[in-house]
């Protein structure tokens, strides 16, 4: 390995391909219609949440028989419980990137399951969030984390999206030249939202997406950034980031005995979770071949839990839950 990539190579390696990686996802916010939100009706609200409570629930009733069988230890156990509040979420930005892929981002199936990736992936934030405050300890530091986090989205939208677009317009007039956009002041902006995520404790990809989600999409901003930035962003340094995770996995530091229970949770959880998107869905009177479609966009995984997972591995954190979910990406 260190023949191969040695210490100092890899360190800029990985710098270039975390810019690449939420460069990334500011270009893919930049494709979703800001309105489709606002959009979320009762259906997009029961199947998001039976496609997150359904897995979580029965995933640790799962982890709760399987403790008193097998007297699993504690690390392993709190391991498992990780690796189902992982599962059992469905990320926005993941849901959306297949959605673009398969070119039915702007369709009524792309929209209903956009809405309900949403709609799953709040859910999930509020049970972390009501865990932290009544199973841990520092309750009022959860408490302002969410709060400051709040006020990270609701300044994207109503400061830095109206000055963006103020930018855009008078560089327009100043050049006489429509088609231009203020291309470096909106990568400081971009820059700064993401340092600043990262100091509220949110990876620096969660602000370069919502910004990307607050600014329009159509000529002259959105056609411009992607011109400018996808071929970077996209094509060259985000395979990088796959690369790196994947040489930072080891598949052979744990017993195969472990990995095979954790690995059997998370098919009963993705078992559960396709479920319950289905019946959800059949119940909301959507036609069998779209329930099993939604059901399947609801169980995609991606480059967000990845990153989680490199993120966790570089704080030493649950070497188990890094092994296995990169297993079944």
């Amino acid at each position: 390995m260190q023949m191969f990539l040695p210490i100092s190579g890899k360190i800029t390696l990985q710098t270039l391909s975390n810019l690449g990686f939420f460069i990334h996802l500011f270009l893919l916010g930049l494709r979703i219609d800001a309105s489709i939100i606002r959009k979320a009706g009762s259906k997009a609200i029961l199947i998001g949440t039976a496609s997150y409570a359904l897995p979580f629930s029965l995933g640790n009733l799962t982890v709760l028989f399987l403790k008193n069988t097998y007297n699993l230890p504690p690390d392993v156990v709190h391991c498992i419980s990780t690796v189902i509040s992982l599962n059992a979420m469905t990320s926005f930005p993941v849901t959306t990137t297949v959605l673009a892929e398969l070119n039915i981002l702007n369709s009524d199936l792309g929209r209903l399951a956009t809405n309900c990736s949403i709609v799953c992936e709040a859910f999930s934030w509020i049970v972390a969030l009501v865990f932290r405050m009544f199973l841990r300890d520092g309750t009022l530091a959860s408490v302002w984390s969410f709060v400051w986090v709040t006020a990270l989205i609701l300044v994207i939208f109503f400061v830095c999206r109206p000055a963006i677009i103020w930018l855009t317009e008078r560089r327009s007039i100043s050049i006489d030249k429509a088609g231009e956009i203020p291309f470096f002041p909106i990568i400081m902006v971009l820059l700064t939202i993401s340092l600043t995520s990262e100091v509220l404790g949110v990876h620096a990809a969660f602000g370069a997406f919502w910004l990307g989600v607050s600014l329009p999409d159509g000529p002259p901003l959105g056609t411009g950034l992607t011109t400018k930035l996808e071929m970077f962003a996209t094509s060259l340094m985000l395979p990088c980031f796959i690369s790196i995770s994947g040489l930072q996995t080891n598949f052979f530091i744990i017993g195969e005995s472990h990995v095979k229970i954790i690995e059997a949770v998370i098919l009963i959880t993705y078992g559960c979770k396709f479920l319950g998107t289905a019946a959800a869905s059949a119940y909301c009177n959507i036609q069998i071949g779209d329930a099993f479609s939604l059901a399947l966009l609801m169980c995609c995984q991606g480059v967000i839990e990845i990153y989680t997972c490199v993120m966790w591995k570089d704080e030493k954190v649950y070497c188990f839950v890094c092994i296995c979910v990169i297993r079944f990406l």
